[in-house]
């Protein structure tokens, strides 16, 4: 083999290496400058256009502001169009109950003496053949009168009783039914006059109407005696009360 030989000029020379190594850190320096240059510190600031500055407000304040811009908007609303109220007349009712005609009691007296009046003279201008017959039948426990005589003076009774009980019958308007309605009360008056029973024969319907003819009955008791050409011991009246009697 030939062996191998070394030259000193292939070996590293100290010069060389001193101008590497500062070069290096030349080159260290050179890139550690230029990144501390080129970041930006904390206290430069860059700004583009106008500045705003803002303020945050609490949502109290938010609503507070938006009441008072509707309120502004409705006052401004309200004076440009003018608020316009409409007043509708209300008719007045007249609470004062309809006036009907008073019966006195003493022109009931008189209608009942006329009674007994035009019944005495009957008696007494009687001719002998009817006397004679009303005699018979008396004795035999008949009527003294004919009868269509005592009806139509039961029916002058009943027309006395009617003109006193329409005298107490009122009825405020604001209660009067719109539509004609009538009631039907049933009286029991005693010989004496008392009120012995009373109820309803036909109701209206009607609450406030019905009310009234049964005060209207109960402020006219009691009634006169009964008659003596009216027989038994009581009589049963069957009154009628109709709403266009009031109107």
């Amino acid at each position: 083999m030939k062996p191998r030989m070394y030259n000193n000029s292939s070996r590293g020379n100290p010069d060389n290496i001193h101008k590497m190594l500062l070069l290096s850190l030349m080159i260290h320096l050179i890139v550690i400058t230029a990144l501390f240059v080129s970041v930006p510190s904390s206290s430069r600031r860059l700004t583009f256009g106008p500045v705003y500055s803002v303020q945050l407000v609490g949502s109290s304040e938010i609503a507070s502001s938006i009441e008072s811009s509707l309120l502004k908007d409705i006052l401004q609303k309200g004076e440009e169009t003018g608020s316009t109220i409409l007043k509708r007349e209300i008719a007045s009712i007249n609470s004062t109950p309809i006036k009907k005609e008073e019966i006195n009691n003493l022109n009931i007296e008189k209608a009942i003496d006329a009674i007994r009046q035009k019944d005495s003279s009957h008696q007494e201008t009687t001719p002998p053949a009817e006397k004679s017959n009303t005699n018979a039948s008396s004795a035999s426990g008949g009527t003294t009168i004919s009868q269509a005589q005592a009806t139509a003076r039961t029916n002058e009774y009943i027309a006395v009783i009617w003109s006193r009980v329409k005298g107490n019958w009122t009825l405020p308007p604001a209660l009067m039914p719109k539509e004609n309605i009538e009631t039907i009360i049933d009286v029991k008056i005693s010989r004496n006059g008392a009120l012995e029973h009373m109820g309803f024969e036909k109701s209206s319907g009607n609450h406030y109407f019905d009310d009234s003819a049964i005060k209207a009955v109960k402020k006219s008791s009691p009634f006169p005696p009964l008659p003596s050409y009216i027989s038994g011991n009581y009589i049963e009246i069957g009154i009628r009360f109709h709403s266009k009697e009031l109107r």
